[in-house]
């Protein structure tokens, strides 16, 4: 018992970890998306850095300004770098990249400088050419350091997705563990509670199930009748042949008290050799062809038995033969039929 205490402290123990784990790589699963997602949105205005800048010192070189275009620049690198801003921009945690976003903010504030001699002496009389080119690779090299980054966190982020398979799969397994062992218990109870409720030696509901039925039963609005078998020199029976032929005995007849009775009617065995039927719907002579029929199938069992022969006595009662009976009162009168018809017969032996 101690074993399986501990093999269950063991399993829930186990279970509470890998609900721990699984709530944790939920997270940095969630975390990592978002990163995911505000890589993307970085590497997009970093591209347009490159793109924009080119363009703005095309428009220069041909001498049409365009101040709004480098409101629109200085936005953006200022969202790149310090997180935030117009465009709502994040921080990528990479020392490369912010490496490379350092030293391409510092040559975008040289160009803009350039710009403004540009616009006072002419593009000939500026670097505004070379510096432009410079800016270029490295505004490429900068693109390609958040690119490298965001794999990177793909590349967890696919890690991350492959141990939460792993994880959720155990989950699964323990649930359908838990399951299996639920429904092993369910059936094992429902075992236990069926023996609780059958005699072993003759498979028939035993005296609890009986007493059970009889203090439960409320089927009253419709005709029901209680027949009462009694095993007659059982005790002769055992004192002569010994208790495996009185074991024999009672199990032979309540074979045949179930096999003559309807499967659809209740049969039980009420005490050592009392055995009794409960019959609803019934009329009296459907009842007394069931005796009939026990006692023909006990008859053709005495022809081939060459030792232990059943013989019983036997009484019945009717509902309809009182208004304000119960399943206990027709009970009591049954048996005391059956006692009526064992003196009958003790009565016929000794007079033969």
């Amino acid at each position: 018992m101690k074993k399986e205490q501990r093999r269950n402290l063991g399993e829930k123990i186990a279970q509470g970890i890998l609900l721990i784990v699984l709530i944790t790589l939920t997270i940095f699963m969630m975390s990592d998306v978002k990163k995911i997602q505000g890589n993307a949105r970085v590497i997009n205005y970093a591209g347009i850095i490159r793109g924009a800048t080119q363009r703005e010192i095309k428009l220069e070189i041909s001498g049409n300004k365009n101040d709004i275009l480098i409101k629109y620049l200085d936005d953006i690198f200022y969202g790149l770098t310090n997180g935030g801003g117009k465009y709502q921009l994040t921080t990528l945690n990479d020392q490369h990249y912010q490496k490379k976003l350092t030293e391409l903010h510092t040559s975008w504030l040289s160009l803009k400088d350039e710009i403004s001699l540009v616009r006072e002496k002419g593009y000939q009389q500026t670097n505004i050419i070379k510096m432009s080119e410079e800016y270029f690779y490295l505004a490429d090299e900068t693109v390609t350091a958040a690119e490298d980054y965001s794999q990177k966190c793909a590349t967890r982020l696919d890690q991350i997705e492959k141990a939460l398979i792993v994880v959720i799969a155990l989950v699964i397994l323990m649930m359908i563990k838990e399951s299996v062992s639920a429904v092993v218990l369910m059936k094992k109870n429902r075992e236990l509670n069926k023996k609780a409720y059958i005699d072993l030696h003759t498979g028939l509901p035993n005296r609890s199930r009986v007493e059970e039925l009889i203090a439960h039963y409320d089927h009253f609005d419709e005709p029901t009748a209680i027949i009462v078998f009694d095993l007659n020199d059982l005790k002769v029976v055992n004192d002569s042949l010994g208790h495996l032929a009185g074991d024999t005995l009672i199990m032979n007849f309540a074979h045949i008290i179930r096999t003559s009775i309807p499967e659809k009617y209740f049969v039980g065995r009420y005490g050592g050799d009392e055995f009794i039927a409960l019959l609803n719907d019934v009329t009296q002579q459907e009842v007394e062809d069931i005796i009939l029929q026990v006692q023909n199938e006990a008859r053709c069992y005495n022809e081939f038995s060459k030792q232990i022969f059943i013989d019983f006595a036997f009484g019945y009662a009717l509902s309809t033969h009182s208004r304000e009976t119960n399943l206990k009162l027709l009970l009591n009168q049954a048996d005391k039929n059956m006692y009526e018809c064992k003196a009958r017969m003790k009565a016929k032996k000794k007079s033969h």
